[in-house]
């Protein structure tokens, strides 16, 4: 049998066909594991985290280690308690349905879109995985137009452009309601009254949660675990902590939809034509208050309180612990407004730490409301 002798230049392109093709090889295995390590981050930034349940967000017996809480102005102390630990985590809700879970946002004016779309926004943001549902009058849904062709409401306009960015970007639900009560002027519907009373309509829900505006949603985790497994209730809010904290029971509030719920609240608000929503609580004569702040957490924070911030004013913990920072500033009209600079100087918290914080927050909410609204900072007319 012969042999095969092989040129000089036959073994050069053989070594140098083996060589490509190892490279090739390499090169083709190395960009497999890159493509699968980016869809694997893609995968995880993408997938919803599911908020771990608080093992003590039950009814419990207040004990030594928990604040003592004062008796709720709203029910004269009435009112069963749910004691929370957001820090203690346990296993995560597997068997949790949140496509029947949601934050919900009602807007009763044209003022309140972009503080609404701005919480819901961050939810998105932090990746809640529960539905987001803005609630907004019927009548804005309807074209209506002038005398020249143009919308009559100068304002509804901005409104719908961004519920429909809202909707687009954010994946927000949008969902018109008829308000609870009708102005007497058939052709005055800046006087109906509109309320979250009609969040009991959402009968394809099984339960929402609600957060007052303006705010900055700091950490969307704890609201998540509340909205997921706090004992079932048709009606649960705040318990007010402490003495002036600035924190509102109606600063939060859990509801459960039900229709026959709904109807027998549409028909005791028709019976009060003074009604608003901060009446609506009263309605429930025994309802579920969840007290989840210590000195060290909160579900809800207000910003009024570092005007009273003690010398040793911790910034970090301040901020590292809250769920939600409620601008309810008793010195300022609302951090939507660009206020006189001289009222703003006045209006500084005096500790230095707690102005540093208190201006940081401004400035947040001042560029999220551009980032997400495209809208700057209404000038403040008094």
């Amino acid at each position: 049998m012969g042999r095969i002798l092989l040129s000089q230049s036959q073994v050069s392109v053989v070594a140098s066909s083996a060589v490509i093709l190892i490279f090739t090889v390499l090169l083709f295995l190395s960009g497999y594991v890159i493509q699968q390590r980016t869809v694997t981050g893609l995968q995880a930034a993408i997938k919803p985290r599911i908020p771990q349940p608080p093992p003590s967000l039950h009814v419990q017996q207040q004990d030594d280690s928990l604040p003592e809480l004062r008796p709720s102005r709203l029910f004269k102390g009435k009112g069963r308690v749910a004691y929370t630990k957001l820090d203690a985590a346990a296993q995560a809700g597997a068997n949790v349905d949140w496509k029947r879970l949601a934050h919900v946002q009602l807007v009763r004016t044209h003022h309140d879109v972009c503080n609404a779309v701005m919480v819901l926004a961050e939810f998105h943001r932090l990746k809640s995985p529960a539905r987001r549902v803005l609630l907004f009058p019927t009548h804005w849904a309807q074209e209506k137009e002038g005398k020249k062709g143009d919308i009559s409401d100068p304002f509804l306009s901005s409104s719908r452009r961004l519920m429909r960015m809202a909707a687009r970007r954010y994946g927000v639900e949008l969902r018109p309601v008829s308000p609870v009560i009708t102005s007497a002027e058939a052709e005055d519907e800046s006087k109906d009254v509109y309320s979250l009373a009609s969040a009991f309509a959402l009968t394809d829900l099984d339960r929402v949660l609600s957060i007052e505006t303006p705010g900055l949603l700091v950490d969307a985790m704890p609201l998540d675990a509340v909205l997921a497994f706090t004992e079932s209730a048709p009606f649960a809010m705040l318990q007010e902590t402490a003495a002036g904290d600035d924190i509102h029971s109606e600063d939060l509030l859990l509801l459960q939809p039900s229709g026959p719920t709904h109807a027998e609240l549409l028909e005791r608000v028709s019976a009060e034509p003074s009604f608003n929503d901060t009446l609506f609580p009263t309605i429930f004569t025994d309802p579920l208050l969840l007290a989840s702040s210590t000195d060290d957490q909160a579900l809800i924070r207000s910003i009024g309180t570092l005007h009273d911030a003690a010398r040793g004013f911790n910034a970090t913990a301040y901020l590292s612990g809250v769920s939600y920072i409620r601008f309810s500033d008793p010195k300022l009209p609302g951090p939507e407004y660009d206020v006189p600079w001289s009222q703003k100087v006045a209006a500084r918290p005096k500790n230095k730490d707690a102005d540093w914080t208190w201006t940081k927050l401004y400035g947040q909410f001042a560029q999220k409301r551009m980032d997400v609204c495209g809208l700057d900072l209404e000038t403040w007319r008094g």
